[in-house]
């Protein structure tokens, strides 16, 4: 038996059960995995919406996943997972996951011209239903750097990190509660493998 297999083993023996949510459908493959907080960390939101873990070398989880884990009734986003080697083969993943605040409805606009008026009006029809993310304040400062991007940020701004594979475009409304709207107003590129952080403003189209 290899290092890998063994340490699956001890997680099925030790760790809660995930169920990886995908459009295709629920993939429930009794995958395991050992979790927990960074304990050198000291602010309440990064304990509270961030976790290190330990998933298998054969898992199925790759970076942008959203899954939860049942026995805390809680849904996650998988950031990265960085193999870790031993005896020359992965032994297992440690991974980074951080915790859906948000499921709401993602909404793409386009124009449509009144007949009495000829003014232009947005229209907005549902590109997702349900769009898991993490909405919180700028988590990272500094990837702001030209007069044009900050020109683009209200005084009021979130970030959503959410799932590349959901397709998130710039003018994008996201809306994570009834009657709380929130427009795409850029896009960080290349922070993260497969989740996308989106720049969010008030949107009052």
């Amino acid at each position: 038996m290899t290092v890998g297999e063994d340490i699956k083993e001890a997680l099925e023996d030790i760790g809660p059960t995930i169920i990886i949510i995908r459009d295709s459908g629920n993939i429930d493959e009794d995958e395991y995995v050992d979790y927990d907080t960074n304990s050198q960390v000291t602010k309440p939101f990064i304990r509270e919406f961030f976790l290190e873990a330990m998933v298998s070398y054969d898992t199925d989880l790759i970076p942008g996943d959203v899954f939860e884990i049942g026995i805390i009734d809680e849904r996650y986003l998988l950031m990265n997972k960085t193999p870790v080697i031993i005896e020359g083969a992965v032994a297992y993943y440690d991974s980074v996951f951080y915790k859906c605040n948000v499921s709401g409805e993602l909404l793409r606009p386009s124009e449509t011209r009144s007949s009495q008026t000829y003014q232009k009006a947005s229209i907005f029809s549902g590109e997702r239903p349900v769009a898991y993310g993490l909405l919180t304040e700028p988590l990272f400062s500094g990837d702001l750097e030209t007069e044009e991007q900050l020109g683009l940020i209200g005084i009021h701004k979130e970030e959503l990190y959410i799932p590349s594979s959901y397709g998130i475009q710039v003018l994008d409304r996201y809306q994570p509660v009834s009657g709380e709207y929130y427009v795409v107003e850029s896009i960080k590129p290349r922070r993260f493998s497969g989740v996308d952080v989106a720049i969010l403003g008030e949107d009052n189209r």
